[in-house]
């Protein structure tokens, strides 16, 4: 999704090979060093050419398009606070349409987005500058994606579509992990524990599976290369959990 800085390898590469042909072909030093000064000098312009494109996100009036480039963003370029902008921005499309498949994708994003490990690198930004979202903040981040999770399921549960809604669960249940092995065990306002809070999250996903393989029997689960099935994947989410 757009040229990065990332060419020093190819150049190193590119310049090792020029070297040895130069001196194969008899070439004397002045003369090579003639041929380095130039490739360094084009390696400089080419890095800022590539510094700046990665700096435009294409204008687009898609809700789609927006969380795309949103997740480039806060999980490729360390850009959380640009990406943000562009999730709110979906979210505000998707209601002016009322598009529920819409708004249940802009919300999971956004659940993504408050566990991303790029909030922490910028740390000093969020604490300085705060979220758009005026509710989150950087200590309760992760409480945030939570709800955002949640929120998805509402919105995937009016399309139908309960793959989507055993996903939004399914990362549910990864939020109450994440809030566990931050230190919170339990709920700060009802007491309520996060240890069988992850286990119901996952219990419910499955339900959500089987609901919507038995409604559409060809529909294909993605799911890691050494896992055979969803009842296994879950299996292995309950026992890391606890349950």
């Amino acid at each position: 999704m757009g040229a990065t800085c990332s060419l020093h390898d190819r150049f190193l590469n590119v310049a090792c090979q020029l070297i040895a042909r130069l001196v194969i072909s008899g070439l004397n030093v002045d003369g090579i060093m003639n041929y380095l000064r130039f490739a360094i000098l084009l390696y400089t312009l080419l890095s800022l050419v590539a510094c700046q494109v990665k700096h435009e996100v294409p204008a687009s009036d898609d809700p789609i398009t927006k969380l795309n480039w949103a997740e480039e963003l806060y999980d490729k370029q360390d850009r959380p606070e640009e990406a943000e902008r562009l999730i709110r921005e979906s979210i505000a499309i998707c209601k002016q349409t009322g598009d529920d498949l819409c708004l249940g994708d802009a919300y999971v994003s956004y659940g993504f987005f408050f566990r991303s490990p790029s909030l922490e690198r910028k740390e000093s930004w969020f604490r300085e500058n705060g979220f758009l979202d005026r509710y989150a903040t950087f200590d309760n981040r992760l409480f945030r994606s939570r709800d955002y999770f949640q929120h998805s399921v509402d919105y995937y549960l009016e399309t139908g579509k309960y793959d989507l809604v055993s996903r939004a669960w399914l990362n549910t249940g990864f939020a109450y992990h994440f809030l566990r092995e931050s230190g919170v065990e339990t709920d700060p306002k009802t007491g309520e524990s996060y240890r069988l809070a992850e286990c119901r999250a996952y219990q419910v996903s499955y339900q959500y599976n089987r609901k919507a393989v038995s409604e559409n029997p060809d529909l294909r689960i993605v799911m890691p290369a050494d896992v055979a099935s969803y009842r296994e994947y879950m299996d292995i989410q309950l026992d890391r959990a606890g349950c």
